[in-house]
């Protein structure tokens, strides 16, 4: 059958649907569901709905030892869809080409999805098939992209819909522990790209003082209540950029955006790096967030290299999600940091009154 003759019929079936509407007042469940049965019927009728609603169009389980159980996690790439075929996200940048959407700001890498309470229902049962190698093609009816962490009715993250979606899914690693995990790809990452490899100075953090690297003297600290002018970049371990307050760097990784200034991140240091905050004189809002009065404060793992920092100084810290955005990152349309993203910062302090790009003056 044609796709034109298929969604003809589909066509039919949605005006059948709007005329038993007009009998009888249906909920938007009801709606859905009458929505779904018909696609199914018009287009793939051999489909395998189950109780829940999860519709299994195709179903390749993978190679992998192991599915991920309740809390483990799951690296996808995936495509969504609505009914009509329209794609509406992506995690495949040749795929954004061809569609004619891609966006150099936009993070196309593979998502972790943790199968825990606040994994929608559909999202959670459709994984829990998956093996390592996996894929799937299935329908997400809106009833199951509630989590078991929200309060009744749909989820409030990302992947809420009020539609029925058709999800393209291909698997990679499961992960049992997250933690373990992100400490050795920490450990990996720096034996791959230091020499010597920097070790880890607490629980999931790195970091390095290049310019003082056995440490700052006594007569260079930065007091408390000091400001100092920070410049960074920050990207995710796999080398996208999603940050930075450098205009020409900004400008080489195309996120280049000439509504911002492009100044340095104004930060009061504290007594210790909890204490530090900024007032957000940098263009971008990628590592704070906003608290009272304006004041911002700054993510653990950017801040704690900072402290280890004075005027003029260059350095570089990445540190596991618990010390950067967490579960729940801070992506915004496809841009910004991903869901337990393990991230790098490349930090220059600058004295106030150095104002350009690279800071040279010292204390």
């Amino acid at each position: 059958m044609s796709i034109k003759l298929r969604f003809s019929l589909l066509a039919l079936a949605f005006a059948a649907i709007a005329g038993c509407a007009k009998e009888k007042d249906l909920t938007e469940r009801e709606i859905q569901e009458k929505i779904l049965d018909a696609y199914i019927q018009a287009n793939c009728p051999s489909a395998q709905k189950l109780t829940s609603g999860l519709t299994i169009l195709n179903l390749d389980p993978g190679s992998g030892s192991v599915a991920p159980a309740t809390n483990d996690g799951i690296y996808i790439h995936y495509n969504t869809y609505s009914l009509d075929g329209t794609c509406q996200s992506t995690t495949d940048s040749v795929k954004a080409r061809m569609l004619g959407t891609y966006d150099p700001g936009i993070y196309y890498g593979p998502s972790l999805f943790i199968l825990n309470s606040s994994c929608t229902e559909g999202m959670r049962e459709l994984l829990g098939k998956l093996h390592q190698g996996g894929k799937a093609t299935a329908i997400i009816p809106p009833w199951l992209t509630a989590s078991r962490a929200s309060a009744g009715g749909y989820s409030t993250g990302g992947q809420q819909s009020t539609m029925n979606m058709i999800y393209e899914i291909k698997a990679g690693i499961v992960i049992d522990d997250v933690d373990k995990f992100q400490k050795d790809s920490l450990e990996s990452y720096s034996r791959l790209h230091f020499s010597p490899k920097i070790d880890s100075t607490a629980l999931g953090w790195y970091f390095r003082n290049f310019t003082h690297p056995s440490g700052i003297p006594a007569a260079d600290t930065v007091e408390a209540e000091e400001s100092v002018g920070v410049w960074y970049v920050g990207r995710l371990l796999d080398g996208y950029v999603f940050d930075t307050n450098i205009r020409d760097t900004a400008k080489k990784y195309r996120i280049y955006d000439s509504s911002n200034d492009y100044n340095y991140l104004d930060v009061k240091m504290g007594e210790t790096y909890q204490d530090m905050t900024t007032y957000g004189s940098s263009s971008s809002s990628n590592n704070q967030s906003t608290g009272a009065e304006g004041k911002q404060s700054l993510i653990l793992g950017f801040v704690r290299a900072v402290k280890n920092m004075t005027y003029a100084d260059k350095g570089v810290t990445f540190f596991m999600s618990g010390l950067g955005y967490g579960a729940d990152g801070n992506m915004t349309s496809g841009k910004g940091v991903p869901e337990y993203a393990m991230i790098r910062f490349d930090i220059w302090l600058a004295h106030p009154a150095d104002t350009k790009f690279p800071p040279t003056k010292k204390k």
